[in-house]
């Protein structure tokens, strides 16, 4: 088998199961619409995401009080934009948004 040949296989191998993968969610959700773990994992994986964000973001060494405090205003306002509008990928993606704005424009 040519070296040619062989890089073509590969390639059509790796597209076909990244097709499968991606429509595998589309495939499968008559029987995991109603599967009780699933709408278990829906409700309790992003507050684990925000919870670990914040722990990671909380173990700045010594002289990061500013990031600190500018961490802590953006998470004041992902809090503030998840009581308001109670979606979770809205207020991570605004929390990051406000972070690297405070940090672009104060932090420098």
């Amino acid at each position: 088998m040519s070296e040619t040949l062989h890089w073509w296989l590969a390639i059509a191998t790796m597209g076909g199961i990244t097709l499968a993968l991606r429509a595998m969610p589309l495939l499968a959700h008559r029987w995991l619409a109603h599967s009780r773990i699933l709408g278990r994992l829906n409700r309790t994986v992003p507050l684990c995401v925000m919870v670990v964000l914040l722990l990671v973001s909380l173990r700045g060494g010594a002289g990061a009080s500013l990031t600190l405090l500018l961490e802590v205003v953006a998470l004041g306002g992902v809090a503030v934009s998840y009581l308001r509008w109670r979606n979770p990928l809205l207020s991570v993606v605004g929390g990051i948004a406000l972070l690297n704005g405070l940090q672009w424009t104060i932090a420098g």
